[in-house]
């Protein structure tokens, strides 16, 4: 990661300036108060073992090994773009550009021989827990001593929150524990809930599967390879949260380990201001969650897709802005379509350019397909739901054919057990660049503004920052009578705007290019145009709404707000009390703000 020079210059900062250089950056391995080599053996035995020095996979991509990888350099290249690969290694994250690209195999995104393979922005160690004592003992041992601490899952986090330069890391898979509690009995008021125990250290496979055993279902993330741990602290939407929820309103209990190294069981008999933080307050911040109690929930009866789809062969600008009207139909029509009970997702882009000199004044033509789904119904039913709208999609285009707007076969599917197999099988794809920035919008976004206004903004938000590239946007339809409806002891610090939610909208666009930048400087680049460019975009399409935390701009100034909401004040309380020694920090965390992660020289300090 740091070149001579800077090497030098931090080894003459610690020696000139001692304590002080301690007290107001995380100790790492150049500074005289990093633990010896006998320090970490010694924590080691007491943790029984448990205890790993990184060692970077790709490693053996490199002239001689230099960290002695023991997995073949074919077999890390074949599995680089898999995220099932990267859960199955300790230090290994989807998105490496946020561990500085710091040991990449050849054909990597962000590959350069020249850049070698070194720690970077990986963890110095990390612990393979299996008992809660173990991780306490080891997360006291870190705190003490000023040393970052990360929490790794699956390391599917997209903005590299799992993963830190100079830290001890806890991985938690060993953490897998699937208990079925059918009468679990809550011990403030002695009602009984249907419940699971869920460990934070499985994915949304194993969790969903093994709910399926007792003919249940838990509200948790479409994709597999996902963990549980941090998806459902960040608020956690998935494919059931329309109908329930989102995965933090499902929190009945959680067992949490803090960096002082208590083990303690947040419900609502004690700990109450703990379990509020857990519910939505962002993973990797308060302490490690080990387990969940969940709400185990009675599974829909049938599922029932049906799709729209968006596009134009012509290639002039009356069917270009055609396309613009009928995808602001299809969206000012989804309050109303969730209301009688759809959900869905969708993904819609807009063509590149070749000509960047006219790029400013050419209308993009925008297409793309909203898959919807409901539960319990018939075919008939979304057919009819979905006939008018289609129409007046049509309508919108100019009727006269320049715009296609198509409407799928239904296909019914048994039951929800059957959807999620069908949306999953190939492992998720990870390794590439991406920042993305994000909006949560309620019907006053989408079906109460004139229709010229939302085609202003969907225009606006799906530009990109190459001038000739084309845009992207997904759709997630996760609010609606889910999240509204939850009662409200169960709401904990989820951003209250979600309650008022009906759909999460994620624009992509910005360019990442590290051919001649640092990660850390087209990080930089990126956050800069997304924050001049596109979130006053948001802020005044949707002022004083926010964006879901786990998909969504680490990089925007206004996070607190956006990310929080008026939960912030609150958990900033929460975290000073459990974590204070700021040993856990995340990128657009409670208290980030005033600390300072350069990627560039692994420091992490404080910024006054």
């Amino acid at each position: 990661m740091a070149s001579s020079a800077v090497v030098s210059f931090f080894t003459l900062l610690s020696a000139v300036g001692g304590v002080s250089a301690q007290q107001s950056c995380k100790v790492t391995p150049l500074d005289a108060a990093w633990p010896s080599n006998a320090e970490w053996a010694a924590l080691n035995t007491t943790i029984s073992g448990a205890l790993i020095k990184t060692i970077p996979v790709a490693s053996s991509c490199y002239s001689g090994n230099p960290f002695g990888s023991s997995e073949a350099c074919e077999d890390v290249e074949k599995g680089w773009a898999s995220s099932d690969f990267h859960a199955a290694f300790p230090e290994s994250i989807d998105y490496p550009l946020y561990a500085n690209n710091s040991c990449l195999p050849p054909g990597a995104t962000g590959y350069s021989a020249a850049q070698g393979c070194e720690l970077g922005g990986l963890p110095e160690y990390v612990v393979n827990g299996t008992t809660e004592e173990q991780v306490a003992a080891a997360m006291s041992w870190a705190s003490k001593r000023n040393i970052r601490i990360v929490i790794k899952g699956t390391g599917h986090d997209l903005n590299g929150r799992s993963s830190g330069a100079y830290s001890l890391s806890i991985w938690t898979p060993n953490f897998n524990k699937l208990e079925f509690q059918p009468e679990w009995i809550n011990p403030a008021d002695n009602t009984t809930e249907v419940a699971m125990i869920v460990g934070a250290g499985n994915n949304w496979g194993s969790a969903t599967r093994g709910a399926a055993k007792y003919d249940k279902v838990l509200v948790g993330g479409t994709v597999e390879s996902v963990g549980t741990g941090g998806q459902i602290q960040g608020g956690g939407h998935g494919p059931l949260s329309s109908t329930f929820g989102l995965a933090a309103d499902q929190i009945l209990q959680a067992r949490v380990v803090t960096t002082e190294g208590q083990i303690l069981v947040a419900n609502d008999a004690q700990n109450q201001d703990l379990l509020f933080a857990v519910r939505g307050g962002g993973g990797g911040q308060y302490g490690l969650v080990t387990e969940y109690v969940l709400k185990a929930h009675t599974p829909p009866g049938n599922v029932v897709s049906l799709s729209i789809a968006l596009s134009t062969d012509k290639n002039d600008t009356a069917a270009k802005e055609a396309t613009w009207r009928s995808f602001a139909v299809l969206l000012a029509s989804i309050p109303d379509l969730m209301d009688a009970g759809l959900t869905g997702s969708a993904l819609f882009s807009t063509d590149a350019l070749t000509n960047a000199s006219l790029a400013a004044n050419v209308t993009h033509k925008v297409s793309g397909s909203l898959g919807f789904f409901a539960y319990n119904t018939t075919a008939e039913k979304m057919t009819s739901l979905l006939e008018p709208v289609r129409d007046r999609m049509l309508a919108a285009g100019g009727g006269n054919g320049s715009v296609s707007v198509t409407l799928g076969e239904p296909s019914v599917q048994p039951d929800f057990i059957s959807l999620f197999e069908s949306v999953n099988g190939a492992s998720s794809a990870a390794g590439a660049y991406s920042l993305m920035t994000s909006r949560l919008l309620g019907r006053k976004h989408l079906s109460d503004i004139e229709q010229p206004t939302l085609v202003s903004y969907l225009k606006q938000v799906m530009q990109t920052q190459n001038p000739t590239g084309g845009g992207m946007m997904v759709i997630g339809l996760q609010g609606g009578s889910g999240p509204r409806n939850v009662p409200e002891k169960m709401r904990g610090a989820v951003n209250p705007v979600w309650r008022s939610t009906y759909i999460h909208m994620m624009s992509y666009g910005a360019s990442i290019d590290t051919t001649n930048a640092s990660p850390q400087e087209a990080l930089d680049v990126a956050a800069k145009w997304l924050e001049e460019t596109k979130e006053p975009i948001w802020r005044e399409w949707a002022p004083g709404s926010g964006s879901y935390m786990n998909e969504a701009n680490a990089f925007n100034s206004q996070f607190k707000e956006d990310f929080y909401g008026e939960s912030y004040d609150r958990l900033l309380e929460v975290k000073r009390k459990y974590d204070p020694t700021e040993s856990l920090f995340v990128l657009a965390g409670v208290g980030s703000d005033a600390w300072k992660y350069d990627l560039d020289s692994g420091k992490l300090c404080k910024t006054a």
